[in-house]
């Protein structure tokens, strides 16, 4: 009780001009750049400064020259101010758009190795649906993605396995099944499909602790793996690692419908394993209990609706 009555205190001594007036100065580098930003004077920028400091009993930047540099306490008010003001202006998207208009942000986090082709035409079709919306993507790894969203700087993020934290604080529903399959330039002399031939292939893959052509390959043909020496590139990227294949540099296990348009244009060609095709899930990550309305609610049903469509995977729910 003590602690919240302290803390109670010190938050009614705060003035929010004051501390956004501070976060300009930090993300301007300046006072006068601050000054600038906010269409205010150096001097009152300065005394707005001083003012905050002397509230709090602490100094937030070491004044070196004529340079401001954050000190331990500038850097953590720093955080928590951009955290509040980003958590407002969500807050606020929503609370206008209440009348039925979709606006405000949309933040996703994408696994690394994410296309950005499964994304773009969802991202094209929810902004000329909703033009008042924003969207924000952000690329990662599971762990910090999952960080995010429990923090809220998230609100939608796509895995490609559940969280541990589904049970008590993130909801995951598998969005889809992808084929995974291995890709060759199609003007390959050949397509093998022996696993000597393989072997010999020049690979690009995406991690080192984890290649995902041992996946495809372990699949197929049981523990054997393609030599270490075969793989070229490590790319953490299936765009990248698509280009590469596009321009001969090697083989690599793609998404099946990402393969697709290429091979139509006779660019790509498969290499069939002797086994059906190797299958991985995507799944879909939330707050439990987050807001049930707003354009993060309207841009999941677009999600759904396209990644479950036929042809993006769908179809192969009964490999998951």
């Amino acid at each position: 009780m003590e602690l919240n009555t302290q803390l109670n205190t010190h938050l009614n001594k705060l003035d929010l001009n004051k501390l956004l007036g501070f976060l300009a100065v930090a993300e301007a580098g300046g006072v006068s750049a601050a000054a600038r930003r906010l269409a205010l004077t150096r001097s009152a920028v300065s005394h707005s400064l001083r003012a905050l400091e002397a509230s709090l009993g602490v100094s937030l930047f070491h004044r070196v020259g004529k340079s401001l540099i954050l000190t331990r306490e500038g850097r953590v008010l720093r955080g928590a101010v951009a955290d509040a003001r980003e958590r407002l202006g969500v807050g606020l998207d929503e609370l206008l758009g209440a009348g039925g208009e979709v606006r405000g942000p949309v933040r996703i986090g994408l696994f690394l190795g994410f296309s950005r082709f499964r994304l773009a035409h969802v991202v094209d079709a929810f902004l000329r649906s909703h033009p008042r919306a924003r969207v924000r993507v952000a690329f990662g790894p599971q762990a910090w993605l999952v960080e995010q969203l429990l923090a809220a700087k998230l609100d939608l993020v796509l895995s490609l396995r559940p969280t541990r934290e589904q049970t008590s604080h993130v909801r995951s529903e598998k969005l889809f099944v992808q084929s995974l399959v291995l890709a060759v330039r199609k003007a390959s002399p050949a397509t093998p499909a022996r696993f000597d031939a393989i072997a010999r292939l020049p690979i690009v893959d995406y991690y080192q602790s984890d290649p995902l052509i041992d996946r495809w390959s372990r699949h197929h043909f049981g523990r054997r793996r393609v030599p270490r020496e075969r793989i070229r590139a490590w790319v953490a990227s299936t765009d990248l690692a698509l280009e590469l294949v596009l321009k001969g540099a090697g083989a690599a296990v793609l998404p099946e419908d990402v393969t697709a348009p290429f091979r139509r244009r006779g660019e790509l060609a498969l290499i069939r394993g002797p086994r059906e095709p190797l299958r991985d899930a995507v799944w879909l990550n939330e707050l439990r209990g987050g807001r049930a309305g707003g354009a993060p609610a309207r841009f999941r049903e677009l999600l759904l609706e396209s990644l479950r469509a036929p042809g993006t995977g769908a179809q192969d729910q009964r490999g998951g």
